[in-house]
């Protein structure tokens, strides 16, 4: 026998389908049926081996993504109530035996898949099943599970393990693999295709004669009957398709990664499924090493933006500064992205309340315009909030606006285009354009689609507001929630601040919440995978991921967030930054750290004065950039960047206020930090 790893399926013992890793299905084209979601479920990896073994976890996912974007259906929700109860069973995916769930939930076009690891036989290096099943119910009930309204083959999920002994490779790419190492990505694959029914499902059963395959989609792509391997549930050991290996071969070579063949996905059109073909996957993002993403807080007193690292929980000050608005010395608002597609961070800037609302993006390669100044809700001068993430899937990435206090929760997204804003969406958020509160803006991944969906929050003194809006939809121009609205801290009227981003490393984008000033900074976080797997249940009634303090529970300044990945292990930090004006305090919170109720997170102050304009900004990039991303703005910029600024009534004596006046020599206060300059 060959020292290569070895693939087997686990049959169904009751008569249902397969189990295997965790992908997700995304829509490539415009048609009716839906995507597929595979939602993987790490309850029983009682060793830790995907929980210490990110790489794995991100591959893992990675690879069902990939097969996913090839594959539709139209599965029904399994919501057991009343008398209509079911039992999920599959084989344990890190033991020995069969594990058993009562009342499972299954969204629509989800299945859910436990993984684990365990010490296989001989050269094996995983193992996926169908998962079974026991139902007490009606008739529709029944058929609910058994069929879920798809006319071909229809699982509920099911489980997948792999070998934690063998010798893996992680990496993403194929460029570091070794012929000593079993590539996971290709046996991640291989039992996907188990998931899916290869080799599992009663129509693959059906079609299988003698020691061939016999499905008119198999025999067209082969061209005749297909040789099966001797326990007809995989191709003939070395099987070849326009001289392309097959994945569901029993034996896969070491040191190879195989691609999803034509014929692999010729046997899933015979099961029933819709397969088109994989579209062109977007840049793979680079990971920066610990220490060299730049990161931008606002809250100068001389109106500049500064830049800094950070490694270990330390700001580190790069001496890199922009000037956005040469003459304004107001509150600044910052937004972190790849504009133009080159691998470095970009940053785009707008005013708070007082100007004309203009948005500026200076380029990180260079520190030259982007974009000059672009007039945004032309008349309205309540301030901006900005978001960057790619909602289009292209690879670059997009700029979310909202409009501020004083105006509609207007919610308008562009892609930048030859030095321009291109409109891309534009909505009222909650649908209630009356409502004069403004909205803050963030963009994330939350149902892993790969598509950044945007979050939007109520700002201003209201009752609190939570919108969530698919980007798949808005790069459609639709605005279509993915989870009802809710309110996350009943009886607080206050406005709320946002942040997205995957702090676990699963692919979901967790969404942390928390109040601006005049509520105390409590910050509240949602696991992604939870809010999609219960999507139809308000996040509030929803269990918790993490739940703290960022600052002093008796400080009512409230603070505002933003995540990134900033030290390269593939999971966000979340940052909180204070909305106190005399303060300049920053913390960092790991996910562990914010689960263990953000217990050990460092504080940093970021500028050298406990005194800022109106808080502390923070711009952060979603999508990190390269190790490369520098800019090569001076720290004495003499660009001529400006702003109309109107005159300013604000007289506001807080104490805030009166330190901003002794330190210009005015008895307005804040007023005194505008000018007026005149507009390009």
């Amino acid at each position: 026998m060959r020292n290569e790893p070895r693939l087997r399926a686990h049959r169904p013992r009751t008569g249902t389908a397969l189990a295997a890793p965790a992908l997700h299905l995304e829509t490539l084209e415009s048609r009716d049926v839906p995507a597929i979601t595979i939602q993987f479920d790490y309850t029983y990896d009682t060793s830790g081996f995907f929980a210490s073994h990110a790489d794995a976890r991100a591959t893992l996912e990675r690879a069902a993504a990939d097969l996913g974007n090839t594959l539709t259906a139209n599965l029904a929700a399994i919501t057991p109530s009343g008398s209509n109860t079911w039992t999920a069973t599959f084989f344990n995916p890190s033991g020995s035996g069969e594990i058993s769930v009562a009342n499972l939930n299954v969204a629509a076009n989800t299945l859910k898949v436990f993984v684990g690891t365990r010490t296989t036989a001989g050269s094996e290096a995983g193992v996926g099943g169908p998962g079974g099943y026991r139902i007490s119910g009606s008739t529709a009930w029944s058929s609910s599970i058994l069929s879920r309204g798809h006319t071909g083959y229809a699982p509920w999920g099911g489980s997948l393990s792999f070998d934690a002994s063998m010798s893996w490779y992680f990496g993403q790419s194929a460029s570091g693999l070794t012929s000593n190492k079993a590539d996971f990505y290709t046996v991640a694959v291989h039992e996907l295709g188990h998931l899916l029914g290869i080799g599992t499902a009663s129509q693959w059963t059906a079609l299988v004669s003698g020691s061939t395959f016999r499905g008119a989609q198999s025999m067209a792509a082969y061209g005749g009957a297909v040789p099966l391997y001797t326990d007809g549930a995989h191709w003939a050991d070395g099987i070849t398709v326009g001289g392309k290996a097959t994945v569901m071969d029993p034996i896969l070579p070491q040191g190879v990664r195989v691609a999803w063949s034509a014929l692999d996905a010729a046997a899933l059109r015979d099961l029933g499924w819709n397969t088109v073909s994989a579209p062109t996957p977007p840049p793979t993002v680079k990971v920066p090493v610990a220490g060299t993403q730049p990161i931008a807080f606002t809250g100068n007193l001389d109106g500049t933006v500064s830049l800094f690292t950070v490694s270990n929980g330390t700001l580190t000050d790069t001496g890199t500064r922009f000037t956005p608005f040469v003459g304004y010395r107001g509150a600044i608002r910052v937004a972190s992205g790849d504009f133009n597609g080159d691998g470095v961070t970009d940053y785009a800037f707008t005013t708070g309340a007082g100007p004309q609302t203009v948005v500026e993006i200076i380029n990180g390669a260079d520190g030259t315009l982007l974009m000059d100044q672009t007039i945004v809700f032309r008349g309205f001068t309540g301030g901006l909030f900005l978001a960057a993430g790619d909602i289009d899937r292209d690879g670059i990435d997009d700029l979310v606006i909202s409009a501020d206090a004083g105006a509609g929760p207007h919610i308008q997204t562009f892609r930048i285009v030859n030095g321009a804003l291109q409109l891309q969406s534009s909505f009222f958020a909650f649908d209630n354009p009356a409502f004069r509160g403004g909205a803050r803006v963030a963009v994330g991944d939350i149902n892993r689609d790969g598509y950044d969906d945007v979050v939007v929050t109520t700002g201003g003194q209201a009752i609190g507001r939570v919108a969530v809006y698919s980007g798949a939809g808005l790069r459609n121009g639709t605005a279509t929630r993915l989870i009802p609205d809710f309110n996350p801290f009943a009886g607080l009227w206050t406005g709320l601040n946002v942040a997205v981003g995957d702090m676990d490393g699963d692919g979901y984008a967790e969404l942390a919440i928390t109040p601006d000033r005049g509520g105390p900074a409590h910050v509240k976080i949602w696991s992604g995978a939870t809010l999609t797997a219960n999507s139809a249940v308000q996040a509030s009634v929803l269990p918790l991921t993490a739940s703290f303090y960022a600052f002093s529970p008796t400080d009512w300044n409230g603070a505002r967030l933003a995540m990134s990945d900033t030290d390269g292990d593939g999971r966000d930090e979340l940052f909180a930054a204070s909305g106190n004006r005399l303060s300049s305090a920053a913390r960092v919170f790991t996910y562990a750290q914010a689960v263990a109720g953000g217990a050990g997170a460092s504080e940093v102050q970021p500028f050298n004065t406990t005194v800022t304009y109106d808080g502390v900004y923070v711009g952060l990039h979603l999508a990190p950039a390269t190790t490369s991303d520098a800019t090569t703005t001076d720290t004495t910029d003499t660009e001529s960047h400006t702003v109309t600024v109107p005159p300013v009534t604000h007289k506001c004596m807080c104490g805030a206020c009166a330190a901003l006046a002794a330190l210009t020599g005015t008895e307005t206060g804040a007023a005194a930090m505008f000018s007026s300059v005149p507009v390009k």
